[in-house]
């Protein structure tokens, strides 16, 4: 269901870069949604009339495990996406430090660098089967996408570096009533949950989709 959304004075978005469009994508790194809507968000973009003026940022969310009804049901959804959901057993895992280190590949390297650690965290954790509460395994993570080794260290030697980022994107989902996750809005105003299809991302974009 497409949500609109007045803007409220003191509700904080990125602005880092200047766009014609602008779309904030709320997700938790153990929900198999929230990947599915991150790939399918990102294909939009790339089919869209003006990719480049889109600027794609991810906010966290974190929420309780799925079931693993749930998390079956994804593994089938997903792969036309090219995701390969290899776990059987539901994430349950503390993603506060992985949630930490995704704001902190924004704030390094914009929304390109946020992507790509968070592409990474999803595979670690559904194709993989890693524990990304894990120091270590987030360090090699994080390395993998190309954020800084050094600035990596610092934040995981700390507990508050960029905890102020994910609490946030919580309060800023708080005020939007924004609940679960994958959650998509769009310009500042127009709301999508679910795990919607390219077309429909297309569509409340604002751009016809691509044709044959």
């Amino acid at each position: 269901m497409v949500h609109h959304f007045t803007p409220r004075p003191g509700v904080v978005w990125f602005s880092g870069v200047m766009t014609d469009l602008a779309l904030d994508l709320w997700g938790d790194v153990t929900d198999p949604w929230s990947y599915v809507a991150k790939r399918r968000v990102e294909a939009a973009v790339a089919a869209s009339e003006r990719p480049a003026d889109v600027v794609l940022t991810h906010h966290a969310l974190p929420g309780p495990p799925v079931s693993a009804d749930e998390l079956e049901r994804a593994a089938i959804a997903c792969r036309p996406d090219g995701i390969d959901i290899a776990i059987t057993q539901p994430p349950d895992m503390d993603t506060t430090d992985a949630h930490r280190l995704v704001a902190l590949a924004l704030a390094l390297g914009g929304p390109a660098l946020q992507g790509a650690m968070l592409e990474r965290l999803y595979a670690a954790v559904f194709t993989e089967g890693l524990d990304v509460s894990s120091h270590r395994i987030l360090q090699r993570l994080a390395a993998e996408a190309g954020v800084d080794e050094q600035r990596v260290g610092d934040l995981l030697a700390t507990s508050n570096e960029r905890s102020s980022d994910v609490a946030a994107d919580a309060e800023t989902a708080r005020e939007r009533g924004i609940t679960s996750t994958p959650y998509l809005v769009v310009d500042h105003h127009i709301g999508l949950g679910g795990p919607a299809t390219v077309e429909d991302y297309l569509t409340v974009m604002g751009s016809d989709p691509a044709g044959p």
